[in-house]
């Protein structure tokens, strides 16, 4: 959320989108800052939690062909979802559904998409379960950044999330933490990486 909020992208009557929103976990916190939340997955099951826990705006369809019209959306975001970060995704895959991210949002919309890094998940697969293959989501922040670039889409940042207790975070500042982990060139280490762009010709690369 703190991620979102400081891309300029939330606020009350901002438009925004979920891909993958699963159970709803995160939407229920997203749902706090704007008026205008739409929850899309392709699990019948999952979007039926969602309804059980009062999220609104429900839409099933899946992230490589979605069901919505273009440039409506002020932020579209993803958070570990199979065509991008499970084992099986594609480089085709990941490219299609920021694609579809891209075609949905408004010029100047923002797209973020938040997977655990790979290397993360090794680490703690062989570290809890003797298998560094346990876990089959996982994506190295490179490879999303590489999506983006292939949809012309403007990098705006890559943000890891420390694996720090949340109070430390909070005492310390997000982006002072930040700052320190992109120092010590430890943006693999994090469990978290957030990758966001914006469609806006301006900032194409």
């Amino acid at each position: 959320m703190w991620h979102l909020i400081s891309l300029g992208t939330m606020n009350a009557e901002s438009k925004v989108l979920s891909i993958g929103c699963g159970t709803g976990y995160y939407e229920l916190i997203v749902r706090r800052y704007t008026n205008r939340l739409f929850c899309l997955d392709i699990s019948k099951e999952m979007l039926q939690i969602c309804r059980m826990r009062g999220l609104s705006n429900l839409v099933r369809g899946s992230s490589l062909c979605l069901p919505l019209k273009s440039d409506i959306f002020d932020c579209v975001y993803a958070l570990s979802i199979s065509p991008i970060a499970n084992v099986s995704a594609t480089e085709y895959s990941r490219a299609q559904t920021v694609h579809e991210m891209k075609r949905v949002a408004r010029k100047g919309g923002k797209i973020v998409t938040g997977n655990a890094t790979i290397l993360w998940k090794q680490i703690t697969g062989l570290l809890r379960h003797g298998n560094p293959n346990y876990d089959r989501f996982g994506v190295s922040p490179d490879e999303v950044k590489k999506s983006y670039k292939q949809n012309d889409l403007g990098f705006l940042k890559l943000l890891i999330l420390p694996s720090i207790p949340y109070m430390i975070q909070r005492r310390i500042g997000y982006q002072r933490i930040d700052r320190i982990i992109s120092r010590l060139l430890l943006n693999r280490l994090g469990p978290m990486a957030f990758v966001s762009g914006v469609k806006d010709s301006q900032f194409a690369t």
